[in-house]
């Protein structure tokens, strides 16, 4: 196996033990620390660190060691296919490189932040867990993280250098132009919902419909960046063919594309969340079904056609 197989391990060590040192930190002085609110819930708090700061350390270290495995899964299973590995690389690297700042806020100390039962309701974390963070772990932690990130960027070199390039293709390329179409057609079809329901809704609710249109296209601008780029390679690969690092770039960006649908999705969802003069009464039935559809249909079939993109690179030799 190269190093990507195991270059992850040594950054989740380090994050296990820096986490490990940091919550033994926390926990020593967890009973003297100042009471925000709750006070009777203090021992519950107490008594809980532990048990979830142990959960969280062991998840964030399966985070590394699931990268491993996968790094690994990409490079053994597809040896004979350098497109098909590089294009695997690429994804698997974005979402690695997307989950370090999830690891960053994730983290057992100011992370913790639960309820806990006090009947006949739930009380809220009596402590400051940002004030109880030792002053050097949250850089420390940090600098770790960007490490990992950055040293995987520059890991991905030695795959590059060994990969194949993909000869021009039309089939090819409009898959690459799927997701910059999917999205115009998911604002088309709010579009379209949109000049219906103002058909019969009350002139006083179209500035509530015209905020609602101005929410959807900044939710599509989460989608827009990665799809728009895809399209370029599309664009490229239609003319000139995709070299080793192009097709590193879809990967990530493919991974981008996939992540920011659900917040376009929750975004769309919300559009008319705030509207009070019946205008969403007058939004024909088939908005959210078609509107989601499209958004998880895409999702989809870009995935699926990712191993249709790389077939005809078996063979090729860059």
């Amino acid at each position: 196996m190269v190093k990507l197989t195991w270059f992850p391990l040594p950054f989740g060590l380090a994050v296990v033990a820096v986490n490990f040192f940091a919550v033994r930190d926390v926990n020593g002085r967890l009973p003297g620390a100042p009471v925000e609110a709750n006070e009777h819930v203090v021992p519950q708090a107490i008594e809980a660190y532990i048990p979830f700061a142990q959960g969280r350390i062991a998840w964030l270290g399966a985070v590394f060691v699931a990268a491993s495995l996968l790094f690994g899964l990409v490079e053994l299973g597809l040896r004979q296919r350098p497109a098909a590995r590089v294009l695997g690389t690429g994804l698997l690297s974005a979402a690695y490189v997307a989950a370090m700042p999830a690891v960053y806020i994730l983290n057992p100390v100011t992370g913790y932040d639960r309820d806990f039962p006090d009947p006949p309701g739930y009380a809220t974390m009596p402590f400051d867990m940002s004030s109880m963070s030792p002053p050097w772990y949250l850089p420390l932690l940090g600098l770790i993280l960007a490490t990992a990130a950055t040293a995987q960027l520059f890991a991905m070199r030695g795959i590059v250098r060994r990969a194949t390039a993909l000869p021009p293709s039309p089939r090819s390329a409009w898959l690459l132009l799927l997701p910059a179409a999917s999205l115009a057609a998911f604002a088309s079809a709010n579009l379209v919902s949109d000049r219906i329901a103002r058909a019969t809704a009350h002139p006083a609710s179209f500035w509530e419909a015209d905020l609602a249109l101005k929410t959807m296209v900044w939710v599509c601008m989460f989608a827009a960046v990665p799809a728009a780029a895809l399209a370029l390679y599309g664009i490229l690969q239609l003319r000139h063919g995709l070299g080793p690092h192009f097709l590193l770039f879809v990967g990530g960006f493919t991974i981008v594309y996939v992540l920011t649908l659900p917040l376009v999705a929750m975004g769309s969802l919300a559009m008319y969340s705030n509207e009070q003069h019946g205008f969403t009464e007058q939004l024909p039935d088939w908005r959210e079904p078609v509107t989601m559809g499209i958004l998880g249909l895409s999702g989809l079939v870009q995935l699926a056609t990712l191993p249709l993109l790389v077939r005809r690179g078996r063979t090729q030799q860059p």
